[in-house]
């Protein structure tokens, strides 16, 4: 009697369990969410000479971007982002100037790019890029 209740006995269903995949899943997003980055970049547009172009000779303004965020604008140091540096800024303008923008050794990319946007937010139109300079 006992043989015949032992067969009648179905085998029970082994369930899978999703805790584990809903851990993973999980892990998986706060791996996106904190990897990834949502801030949009900036673009500056660079146009370049063309050739067979003239220039026409004017008096040519060099900045020296200097590795402490400082520039050298005809022998006198100015402070990147200050008030008289903008206030330069807008005279180049007014009075139409070629600029001419180097950087020194060591300096970052970022602070040339910095100082390229600043140029054009002024309203530079005329700007030039040139050799880095050893200081």
């Amino acid at each position: 009697m006992l043989v015949v209740l032992l067969n009648n006995i179905a085998p029970r269903k082994k369930t899978i369990s999703i805790t584990p995949l809903i851990d993973v899943v999980f892990i998986l997003l706060l791996f996106f969410m904190l990897s990834s980055t949502f801030s949009q970049k900036k673009q500056l547009e660079i146009k370049h000479a063309t050739s067979g172009a003239s220039q026409v000779e004017a008096e040519v303004v060099r900045i020296v971007l200097q590795p402490e965020g400082t520039v050298e604008v005809g022998g006198a140091q100015y402070i990147v982002g200050e008030q008289n540096f903008i206030q330069l800024l807008n005279t180049l303008v007014e009075n139409d100037s070629h600029v001419s923008l180097s950087a020194g050794a060591n300096v970052n990319i970022q602070k040339v790019i910095e100082l390229i946007d600043m140029s054009y937010q002024a309203g530079i139109t005329q700007l030039n890029l040139s050799e880095s300079v050893e200081l």
